[in-house]
């Protein structure tokens, strides 16, 4: 067994019931993220949307960029008052 694994199972050694329960419950959901998700089923069936096969890849985040200007939160704020 690896070291990370040992680790896991000695912290949850350590760790009351309850604590326990929560811990599994976390590592369920993290399962059950890896399934395709219920959009793209529907989006598979429409002609208009490629859906990729296989497991989807992860996006990178994208460094945001800056406008020039007043920002759009400022000119609607400043248009409802």
């Amino acid at each position: 067994m690896n070291s990370v694994k040992e680790l896991l199972l000695n912290a949850i050694e350590r760790l009351e019931e309850e604590e326990i329960q929560k811990t599994l419950e976390f590592v369920q959901s993290l399962s059950e993220k890896r399934t395709v998700s219920p959009t793209l089923e529907r989006l598979k069936n429409d002609p208009a949307f490629k859906v990729p096969s296989g497991r989807p890849r992860r996006i990178h985040r994208a460094k945001p960029i800056q406008g020039k200007g007043i920002p759009a939160s400022r000119l609607l704020i400043g248009d409802r008052r």
